[in-house]
């Protein structure tokens, strides 16, 4: 099942009119009277709403839902434009080892077994095609291509092994990133915030089963597919995961519970193989690093043209983000 967040023609309504679209991305529908109109009232009664979505997405899918209208992703807000959580982790050790090196340092072996994670911005999010404002050319504006899984209510403590039921959407997103404020926040010792701003993402979530055999019930062993000004900048694959969706949920919820709709996200995918490029700048500049001794890759300017996507053979898995760079 593929769902997707319209903007609604109720201008008081912030969180968008649900909509149920089709596998091949050409057609939805609306859900009918009775059930919830947005996604986070959706996933808030989850247990008893999804197999009634489902039962709509199977006849839009047959040909024979009433009422259903070609989708076009540019109406789509965020599919949670508001989120109650938005924690991100890294989960790809090769990211971290990357900058580790270039810094002439080793990763710790603590970073096996913890995940890193930080909770961030989660209103306000942003939509696929909305422009990507960097604010200023100063601050190192950077996006990141990674997975994201959307929960239903999760209990404080659940451990890794009891959460896929919990798992009720993935997606795709930007983790839009200022890579020069990073460097002042870290030295605070308190986190990150203006750093990171709001997200964009993809127009669909998606059911585990519309991912077929890439998802293994762990990880999502699919290509991301990054484009900078329309040239492959990298495809890497979400097998190389070190920690799982469980373990980076199960990380999120140690000490609190999780409400529903909440997202929590991979870290930039990356693969030990540098021939299969980057889904962030500053990836490819610790790369360059460690080639010759100098990262040579810009940060986004005005102007530049950001496009991620993951294709299965069929139609765009999540749809694609596809982001103007601008300086608003």
């Amino acid at each position: 099942m593929k769902l997707a967040t319209l903007r609604s023609k109720d201008s008081k309504q912030r969180n968008g009119q649900l909509a149920v679209v089709s596998s091949d991305n050409r057609h939805a529908v609306l859900p009918p009277a009775g059930l919830p109109q947005t996604l986070l009232e959706a996933l808030q009664t989850w247990a008893e709403t999804a197999p009634k979505l489902q039962a709509v997405s199977r006849d839009l899918n047959a040909g024979s839902a009433a009422g259903s209208f070609a989708f076009r992703a540019e109406d789509c807000l965020a599919p949670l434009p508001n989120s109650p959580g938005f924690y991100d982790g890294s989960a790809f050790l090769s990211h971290v080892v990357r900058a580790r090196k270039s810094r002439g340092d080793q990763m710790p072996e603590s970073a096996r077994k913890v995940p890193l994670m930080y909770q961030g911005v989660s209103d306000n999010l942003l939509a696929a095609n909305a422009p990507l404002d960097i604010m200023s050319p100063g601050y190192g504006g950077d996006f990141e291509g990674e997975f994201a899984v959307i929960t239903t209510d999760i209990p404080k403590g659940t451990p890794a092994d009891k959460l896929a039921p919990y798992f009720a959407l993935f997606t795709l997103f930007n983790d839009i990133t200022y890579r020069v404020l990073v460097k002042e926040e870290i030295e605070t010792k308190f986190g990150f915030l203006q750093s990171k701003p709001n997200s964009a993402f993809a127009p669909l979530v998606v059911t585990p089963d519309e991912l077929g055999a890439a998802w293994d019930g762990k990880r999502i062993q699919a290509d991301l597919t990054v484009k900078l000004n329309g040239e492959l900048f990298g495809h890497p694959n979400g097998r190389e995961m070190h920690f799982t969706f469980g373990d980076l949920v199960a990380h999120a919820c140690r000490t609190r519970p999780l409400a529903a709709g909440s997202i929590v996200g991979t870290g930039t995918v990356s693969n030990e193989d540098k021939g299969r490029g980057f889904a962030c700048l500053v990836e490819k500049r610790f790369q360059e690093i460690l080639d010759t001794g100098e990262a040579k890759t810009p940060w986004l300017a005005p102007g530049d043209h950001v496009w991620i996507d993951v294709n299965l053979g069929k139609a765009s898995v999540f749809g694609s983000i596809d982001q103007k760079v601008v300086v608003a």
